[in-house]
């Protein structure tokens, strides 16, 4: 066998185990195909601006998961930016828009962690009830204390899958 076949055969060794690896071993979400996670042990972290709108919509969520297999910790937004994903199995972030924009430690969140998106859920509440992160499938409204059960549905909507219940 000639040299060049060799060094091929080498580097598609390598290439392939490299493959392997990621599909394997690397998950920066804390997610894996083969981990079975028991029923008693599943974390959420609640970010939260801290209003009486987003207070209410944290107070419905942790009702509804008092009697279920989830840990919950609610951090204030400014945590945020120190928070290790790996940790959790589902986010949820609160937070309002100003100035057409997230507040900075959400950006700064979002763009650090883009591999963990999925991850993810995100209320953001502005005057108008329609900005969002691109990044994001976000729900998205205004902060009207007579929608704080349909958000809060939403919301449970979008962690389920990520919380297994």
């Amino acid at each position: 066998m000639s040299i060049f076949k060799k060094v091929m055969i080498i580097i598609l060794l390598g290439l392939l185990g490299l493959v392997l690896y990621i599909l394997l071993f690397y998950n920066p979400c804390n997610y894996s195909h083969f981990k079975f996670k028991s029923p008693d042990n599943y974390n959420l972290l609640i970010a939260n601006e801290g209003s009486h709108f987003k207070d209410s919509v944290v107070r419905v969520l942790i009702q509804h998961y008092h009697s279920k297999p989830v840990s919950i910790k609610t951090i204030p937004l400014s945590f945020l930016p120190e928070t290790d994903v790996k940790d959790q199995d589902a986010i949820l972030i609160i937070h309002s828009w100003y100035t057409w924009k997230p507040p900075l430690e959400v950006e700064k969140f979002i763009h650090k962690h883009r591999d963990c998106l999925n991850n993810i859920v995100m209320l953001g509440t502005s005057h108008q009830g329609n900005l969002k992160m691109e990044e994001l499938d976000a729900i998205t409204g205004p902060s009207k204390m007579t929608d704080v059960k349909s958000y809060t549905s939403k919301i449970i909507d979008k962690l389920t899958p990520l919380l297994n219940n």
